[in-house]
């Protein structure tokens, strides 16, 4: 125990560095490859987190002694803002906050895994990991100059170099596979649209929620309006007519006229990748519209008011 304990005080501030530079890697593949849209919080987190990728290596090569105190207040900061965005996310703490007024809203959800893991969740590991690191480092007074014998420790320019070179390759290489992707299907997918197979958690029994769902219903249409405030509005604008490189018009636009609510319900189950034939705007919509929490009958609501408008 007690060498894995020396191991890590002597490499804390690298798996810092290394932590940071994942982080930072894996938020420009989900924006610049996965086509995920940053909304206001995620661009406080970057802030935070890519001046790390840069201050961490630059301390690890000039030794400095002091470089855990130059970490703590961006990690510490970005725990703060990871935190309030997840429970922004997945609670209701925070109703009617004043965040995320334009463009994408807080509260989409580009990623689920296994039903907890989104991307603020992800980040808010880093900075956890990063924050223990720089603390571990600086009760053992690290990065050292010397070592135990007196000796100076010259800057390890192979070992930073190296540790950024091996990320930044594995990150490019998920660049370059991920655009090939989307080119290949871009090319080979046909102009027709199909609607997907409607399934998922809460499409147990769609037929039900359709007949109990009445869109011309005074109190189902004001219900769909709430819910489209806190979901919609940010991307498609608040009266559902659409929001320059961002969101389609949903008012009025021929497509939502021409599909019934239970084909309008799967589109939104499903949601629009870069590479849907039906992507007119070259963003993503995540399924459910980044709110996997809403059942039918909340889609269905939503989809009442929409056509309302």
């Amino acid at each position: 125990m007690s060498r894995v304990n020396n191991w890590l005080n002597e490499n804390s501030m690298y798996i810092a560095l290394a932590a940071a530079w994942i982080a930072m890697c894996g938020s420009l593949y989900f924006s610049e490859v996965a086509g995920y849209v940053p909304c206001l919080l995620c661009w406080y987190q970057r802030i935070l987190m890519y001046p790390l990728a840069g201050v961490i290596a630059i301390g690890l090569l000039r030794r400095d002694a002091n470089l855990p105190y130059y970490v703590l207040p961006f990690s510490l900061l970005g725990i703060g803002v990871s935190s309030y965005h997840y429970l922004l996310e997945k609670t209701d703490l925070f109703d009617g906050a004043a965040v995320c007024r334009s463009g994408v809203s807080c509260t989409t959800q580009w990623i689920n895994w296994f039903g907890f893991m989104t991307i603020p969740f992800l980040a808010l590991i880093a900075f956890i990991v990063i924050t223990i690191m720089a603390v571990i480092a600086m009760a053992n007074h690290q990065p050292a100059t010397e070592d135990a014998e007196g000796n100076p420790i010259h800057m390890p320019v192979l070992r930073v170099g190296g540790a950024v070179v091996a990320i930044l390759a594995v990150f490019a290489v998920l660049f370059i596979t991920g655009r090939a992707d989307t080119s290949a299907t871009e090319t080979a997918q046909s102009p027709s649209f199909v609607v997907a197979p409607v399934s998922g958690p809460q499409m147990t029994n769609v037929g039900a929620a359709v007949n109990a769902v009445n869109s011309e219903d005074p109190v189902i249409v004001a219900r769909g309006q709430q819910l489209y405030t806190q979901a919609c509005a940010a991307c498609h604008g608040p009266n559902a007519e659409g929001v320059a490189n961002l969101g389609n018009q949903l008012a009025g636009s021929d497509y939502v006229a021409n599909q019934t609510d239970l084909e309008l319900l799967a589109m939104v189950r499903e949601g629009r990748d870069l590479n849907h034939p039906e992507n007119t705007t070259r963003l993503v919509m995540p399924p459910s519209g980044g709110r996997p929490d809403l059942s039918d009958e909340d889609l269905l609501a939503i989809i009442a008011y929409i056509r309302s408008q």
